[in-house]
């Protein structure tokens, strides 16, 4: 009963590995490589403050997430967002460590770089430099644009870069 059950396990397994479509392993390697093509356009986008790009990447019901929090969910709110750290930092600069797609998701490895010479929010400029590595994840729908992203870095250290501290709570 054991060799005949093997027997038929091996079977089973040389029938999908012979009769897996070559063509369709190709048409998910394009996919995957179109998707990754636009991960890095819409970083660069990011890079070089192209508003005309970013809208054209991204859906109308885009959702963006930094840490956890939704920041935006528009193309409108991705372009004031857009400005708003531009205008923080004019020499923001993303540059893409590693990209990996699987589905319709990439995921990015990516090093943020910049000085703060612009207000942000309330915060005058320090003119101080920061570099932080973060990780994006795009999520793409049917027609290959960007319906959602969830990104991750390390604001702590930003602003600890830029000369701001923590204090202790106070204890009541």
């Amino acid at each position: 009963m054991n060799k005949s059950v093997l027997l038929s396990v091996m079977v089973l397994l040389l029938l999908m590995v012979y009769c897996i479509d070559p063509g369709q392993k190709k048409l998910i390697y394009i996919a995957e490589q179109q998707l990754k093509d636009a991960s890095e356009n819409y970083l660069k986008a990011w890079s070089d403050k192209d508003s005309t790009l970013i809208l054209e990447l991204s859906t109308p019901d885009f959702e963006r997430i930094i840490n956890g929090k939704i920041v935006s969910n528009s193309p409108a709110g991705l372009v004031k967002s857009l400005g708003f750290w531009h205008t923080a930092i004019p020499d923001f600069k993303l540059s893409i460590r590693e990209i990996t797609a699987k589905g319709n998701r990439t995921y990015i490895s990516w090093t943020c770089t910049g000085t703060h010479t612009g207000m942000l929010d309330n915060v005058p400029p320090t003119g101080k430099k920061s570099t932080t590595e973060g990780f994006s994840v795009l999520t793409f729908n049917d027609e290959g644009e960007i319906e959602h992203e969830s990104a991750y870095y390390d604001q702590l250290g930003v602003m600890q870069e830029w000369g701001f501290t923590l204090a202790a709570p106070v204890m009541e």
